[in-house]
């Protein structure tokens, strides 16, 4: 059963998804459960961002969905989900979360234009060029990503035994093959030989997914986006030497155990999302019922990256980069790492009123409480202390936090929702909320063109000079 919802959906009821008590079953052995403790247990699961808590945001503490109520009455069952989007199975049933922005579960354009943004795939053409397969068009997004990350510590090398007949001896003779090929004697010897090779049944399983990939109506797009992947995919195209389609379950078989190697360690992720490509079509209906697999994306993670492809080339610090450099300092040895900011960390005296500290939140924040006003409705207390200490220790004279605006009233006006600014005492500088509209269209080059407006507009308040 396929049961579809969106993120962060404050709680629906079970059955109104059209889950039925094997569904709850199969979900009720994943709900629940840290995705860091799901992510130890079942590869086939890819999470991103792929290294969980590098920065201590709690992103490896989050649950994928929650149900609450008695199982004894379906009915009363609710299943709630958090910030993560993309989708998970288990058992014959299937999880869909989309964004909270799709207009239905076909269509959500915003999550497939943040993750086009982040990993650097240009694909203006969406609806007519993708594979109709919406769980296939995550897993082939993030290939080139995986594959850049792996090639970046260089090709993946492994000892192969290799039988040789030949005069040029680097073995082991094997003296019954020998018997069996060259007797009458011509000049041959038959021999076993050990190598550290390059064509090995890993660097076989990624040619086979390039050539899978290649088959869908998308695949230029997705193989030939960048310079760089497309020098990835040829490198891998010439070290594979043996390749052959006709042995893809073969090579598919050989993969199945998690390659562990302490220098190598970009090539797992890879290997697992070559492996649910390859096998997509099958994987829910392996020997195993109680292992989950899919491919789920945090939306506060990707939400923040997506953000850092319009602010960086504006002038901002994005501290939680791949280096993690940039951070700020509370005193030596205690950095912190604002989500971004703009500027240079000064003595206390000397506050620049160029300064901006920025907090990206993907949550829900438009749904003030009542009496209250647009800040305090938006910010929690450690929002805004965070956000204040940010300020303080930088310093700067403004601060706000950024988010995706929820209400329908102003999604399709690409103007940024700025809330009134907020004057702080003490120190001084001022803080505000920035609501990014999120539009819903018709197709996916008008929400592109809409998106491209927005983000002209999100520059001049954050970077007037840009």
């Amino acid at each position: 059963m396929n049961l579809n919802t969106t993120d962060n959906n404050c709680g629906v009821s079970f059955t109104s998804l059209g889950g039925t008590d094997r569904d709850y079953q199969n979900l009720s052995k994943i709900a629940n459960t840290p995705i860091a403790e799901l992510a130890k247990i079942n590869p086939a699961l890819l999470i991103f961002p792929q290294v969980l808590g590098a920065h201590d945001d709690g992103i490896e503490e989050q649950e994928i969905f929650n149900l609450h109520g008695d199982s004894e009455k379906l009915e009363n069952v609710l299943l709630k989900t958090g910030n993560l989007m993309g989708f998970i199975g288990i058992g014959g049933t299937q999880l869909k979360i989309t964004s909270r922005f799709s207009s239905d579960d076909k269509s959500d354009y915003f999550l497939h234009y943040m993750l086009q943004k982040v990993f650097s795939i240009n694909l203006f053409d969406w609806e007519h060029s993708t594979s109709n397969d919406s769980q296939l068009d995550l897993l082939m997004f993030a290939f080139p990503l995986l594959l850049k990350k792996a090639l970046a510590q260089g090709i993946f090398r492994q000892y192969q035994t290799f039988n040789r007949n030949d005069a040029n001896v680097k073995g082991v003779i094997d003296v019954s093959r020998h018997i069996r090929h060259n007797i009458p004697f011509g000049g041959k010897i038959a021999y076993k030989s050990r190598e550290r090779t390059i064509d090995n049944p890993l660097i076989e399983l990624i040619r086979h997914t390039i050539e899978y990939i290649r088959t869908k109506t998308f695949a230029k797009e997705i193989l030939t986006n960048d310079p760089e992947t497309k020098i990835c995919v040829q490198e891998i195209i010439e070290a594979t030497q043996s390749y052959d389609i006709h042995n893809r379950e073969k090579v598919i078989a050989q993969n199945l155990k998690p390659i562990t190697h302490p220098y190598y360690t970009a090539y797992k992720p890879l290997q697992n999302l070559c492996l649910s490509i390859l096998r997509h079509k099958k994987i829910g209906y392996g020997n195993s019922k109680n292992k989950a697999y899919g491919i789920l994306f945090d939306g506060a993670w990707l939400w923040e990256e997506y953000l850092a492809t319009i602010l960086v080339p504006a002038g901002f610090k994005h501290p939680r980069n791949k280096a993690a450099d940039g951070a700020i300092k509370v005193y030596d040895g205690n950095p912190r790492y604002p989500d971004f900011y703009k500027g240079k960390q000064m003595e206390r005296l000397q506050t620049s009123e160029s300064n901006f500290v920025l907090d990206a939140k993907y949550k829900h924040l438009d749904n003030h409480r009542p009496g209250s006003d647009e800040i305090s409705g938006c910010f929690s207390r450690d929002d805004l202390h965070q956000l204040i200490t940010y300020m303080y220790i930088l310093p700067a004279k403004q601060g706000g936090l950024i988010y995706p605006y929820d209400k329908a009233d102003k999604r399709n006006n690409p103007e940024i929702i700025i809330s009134k600014p907020k004057n702080l005492y003490g120190y001084g500088g001022q803080i505000a909320t920035y609501g990014i509209p999120i539009p819903t269209k018709e197709n996916y080059s008008d929400f592109i063109e809409h998106m491209k407006s927005i983000e002209t507009n999100l520059r001049s308040p954050l970077c007037p000079t840009t």
